[in-house]
């Protein structure tokens, strides 16, 4: 009976203290005791904050700092990678070419229209150069000795390159061993197709193609001696005019990322 009474008693009081705190707060009496406590409790509360922000990883964390620096360390090493890489190609350009270099301006890949890698070639590229840069429609592009292909469309800060085994590039060409004229047209796919060789004229598979030169009187169009691609198929039929021939490019277009284009 007694411990029934003694639970009542405490009971009644927590009840009567609760009502009491209750109507302080609803008033506004407590604010000042209250902010009092918080300001008491608050190195506390950052301090907890800030171990379980290590923890945790968060921003402001050493493991923060750490993926920060790793994330700054990844990109030197890819901007580092690249420009090696475009520093390669300038090398090579330089010393392989038999363009004169002042004419030469390298130029970024920057985009390759309709070209879906493992289902379509690329058929035209976009280069980082345009009218600004003196780019012209009809200038050359190359890639070492390789024709790459024709400037088509220009504006001010980029360019439009048809390249070679586009359906509608054409230039006329020679065999490299017999110096054989003709005309090669891109097939829309990866090929190029040789047409317009005489009957009595000599070719053969693994001949390389080269430009026979496509030049105005000022120098702009397509140079002799860029080299379009090895000669890996001849169709020669007593009927016919002419001798047809397949060829493929030594270049893998997809992976062009700097090429040159010839200014003049």
């Amino acid at each position: 009976m007694r411990k029934k009474e003694n639970f009542t008693s405490v009971f009644l009081f927590f009840l009567i203290f609760a009502i009491i705190i209750f109507t302080l707060s609803k008033f506004g009496f407590l604010a000042f005791p209250v902010s009092i406590l918080q300001k008491a409790v608050s190195p506390f509360a950052e301090t907890t904050f800030s171990v379980f922000n290590f923890f945790s990883g968060g921003d402001n964390s050493e493991i923060g700092k750490l993926k920060d620096q790793n994330k700054e360390l990844i990109k030197m090493n890819v901007n580092g990678e690249k420009l090696k890489k475009e520093n390669s190609a300038l090398a090579d350009q330089f010393a392989t070419t038999s363009v004169r270099s002042q004419t030469l301006l390298p130029a970024k890949v920057v985009g390759a229209p309709s070209f879906i890698p493992g289902v379509s070639n690329p058929q035209s590229l976009i280069i980082d150069k345009g009218t600004e840069d003196n780019v012209k429609v009809g200038n050359a592009v190359i890639y070492k000795d390789n024709l790459v292909g024709k400037v088509v469309e220009s504006n001010l800060y980029f360019s439009k390159i048809d390249i070679v085994t586009s359906s509608s590039f054409s230039t006329t060409v020679k065999s490299s061993r017999t110096q054989a004229p003709g005309i090669i047209k891109g097939d829309g796919g990866e090929k190029l197709i040789l047409d317009n060789v005489l009957q009595s004229d000599d070719i053969k598979t693994q001949d390389i193609i080269l430009t026979k030169g496509d030049q105005n009187i000022n120098g702009a169009g397509i140079p002799p001696d860029l080299i379009l691609g090895k000669l890996t198929a001849v169709v020669k039929k007593p009927s016919n005019l002419f001798q047809k021939g397949e060829v493929i490019s030594l270049l893998d277009f997809s992976n062009l990322s700097t090429v040159f284009v010839i200014r003049y």
